[in-house]
């Protein structure tokens, strides 16, 4: 069984309240994601994004709306209430612009020291390294692009 986090840019004009648009339109974002995340619009990290917000907050859970800007681009933003199906979550503009602002400045390898020990994806420390160092630059290339375009992002947790 697969585990995936879903990200995709859109503009705030084009968002819908609601679950059925959100549904339909992260579908469609779905079915294009390799288009749309080698056009910098998506990002998608499979299995580890629990681990990547982890390495951003030091917690392997917990409420990521806290405040601090660290929880935003995993689990951050407003919950989309639906009736079955995944999760999905809004991020607002500013908010991404915060994680992007965050993602920026933050340090992988001062994260990586504090929390790596406790993210072994492979149980090959260098492999692991990579892999999150992989996913932390696809995010913050990702929310960097969001945040300067005024994007809003959608996020969808895939089960």
């Amino acid at each position: 069984m697969s585990f995936h986090l879903h990200l995709r840019a859109v503009p705030p004009a084009e968002l819908r309240p609601g679950s059925p648009w959100t549904t339909a339109f992260m579908l469609a974002a779905w079915g294009n994601r390799r288009e749309e995340c080698a056009a910098g619009t998506a990002e998608s990290i499979e299995k580890d994004f629990a681990g990547v917000h982890q390495l951003y907050t030091g917690a392997a859970d917990g409420p990521a709306d806290t405040g601090d800007p660290s929880g935003l681009p995993i689990f951050g933003g407003e919950l989309v209430p639906h009736e079955d199906g995944p999760p999905f979550l809004i991020l607002h503009p500013h908010r991404v612009a915060e994680a992007a602002a965050f993602l920026s400045a933050a340090d992988f390898d001062s994260l990586w020291e504090a929390a790596g020990t406790a993210l072994r994806a492979t149980g090959d420390p260098e492999v692991d390294r990579d892999l999150y160092l992989s996913h932390h630059r696809g995010l913050a290339a990702f929310y960097r692009t969001a945040a300067d375009t005024g994007h809003a992002v959608i996020k969808a947790f895939w089960y």
